[in-house]
């Protein structure tokens, strides 16, 4: 008989999702789920509680809440497969974004959403599984605390995309309201790193970026689909590069962003490789899942372990 433990966020959605998790409770327990939960009480405590949970016989764990706590607890699972195929995970979203369920087979487009928590209930409950691929982060210069080599399952980015994960933390509301708030925040005062981006150990482009994004999934920040066409069991690796943009450059950018049509903008450019290694003279802030990892890196690795996630599906 499965071993389930549920991990809730109760600080998810800025504590929306601890008054609404009753409601999810009785839901699995009336699908027929037996489990135990475990409330998170620190940032990556839900880490040490997934890298914990096959030694404890757990064979299944639910993360409930955001991004947030699903990306602690790929972390956990990873370190407890040593990056071989994990227990099987499910989702019950409750965050702010809840991007990267949108990726899960079989994957939405833009404008399509799986942000109700009741619709997840039944892949939450479901025996079915499937693998998908998995990021691993390693840089030069750890930040003191965070899990490293680190992993992620959605995407990480330097640049514009991880000032505004950044700025992100101090807002009060939540979904596209929050990030787009955001966004008018970083605008206000902003630069363009200079990197040097190394594809597959020999395309090699440097330049002055807005943004450049290395992601698995489809989804960002609630409704950006910064990569639409992304498969999370192909192996590969997705790379957006967007060159030096102005303010108004940006701005115009954002409703392209909603509806990934950006790819035919003439300031982006669209590669995949399984390994890219990012540079830069100058110490940067990476982003990963929406979380802050690493804040002072000059030099960052980032690969792609294929199907080593078990999902329930």
């Amino acid at each position: 008989m499965s071993k389930t433990l549920v991990v809730l966020n109760p600080m998810a959605a800025h504590g929306a999702a601890a008054k609404i998790f009753p409601q999810v409770e009785q839901a699995l327990r009336g699908a027929g789920m037996d489990f135990q939960v475990a409330p998170t009480r620190a940032p990556l405590h839900a880490v040490e509680l997934a890298a914990d949970a096959p030694r404890q016989g757990y064979d299944r764990i639910i993360a409930v809440g955001g991004d947030g706590i699903v990306h602690e607890v790929v972390n956990g699972l990873m370190r407890a497969s040593s990056e071989g195929e994990t227990i099987a995970l499910g989702i019950i979203p409750l965050g702010t974004g809840n991007d990267f369920i949108k990726s899960l087979p079989p994957p939405l487009n833009p404008g399509q959403t799986r942000d109700d928590w009741k619709l997840a209930i039944p892949r939450a409950t479901s025996p079915n599984t499937a693998l998908v691929d998995v990021g691993k982060i390693t840089v030069d210069v750890p930040t003191a605390g965070a899990p490293h080599p680190h992993y992620f399952m959605n995407g990480t980015d330097v640049g514009f995309g991880a000032l505004v994960a950044k700025a992100i933390r101090g807002i009060s509301l939540t979904g596209m309201a929050a990030y787009l708030l955001a966004v008018m925040q970083v605008l206000a005062d902003y630069g363009l790193p200079r990197i040097k981006l190394t594809l597959d150990d020999s395309q090699v482009i440097e330049l002055n970026t807005t943004l450049t994004a290395v992601t698995n999934g489809r989804c960002f920040g609630s409704s950006f689909w910064l990569t639409p066409m992304a498969e999370i069991t192909d192996g590969e690796l997705n790379v957006i590069i967007a060159q030096a943009l102005g303010r108004v450059g940006i701005l115009r950018i954002i409703p392209q962003l909603m509806s990934g049509t950006h790819l035919n903008h003439p300031a982006v450019t669209f590669k995949t490789a399984r390994k890219v290694v990012i540079e830069s003279a100058d110490p940067l802030i990476m982003e990963a899942d929406g979380e802050m990892p690493f804040r002072a890196a000059r030099r960052m690795t980032v690969e792609i372990l294929p199907k080593r996630l078990r999902v329930m599906v």
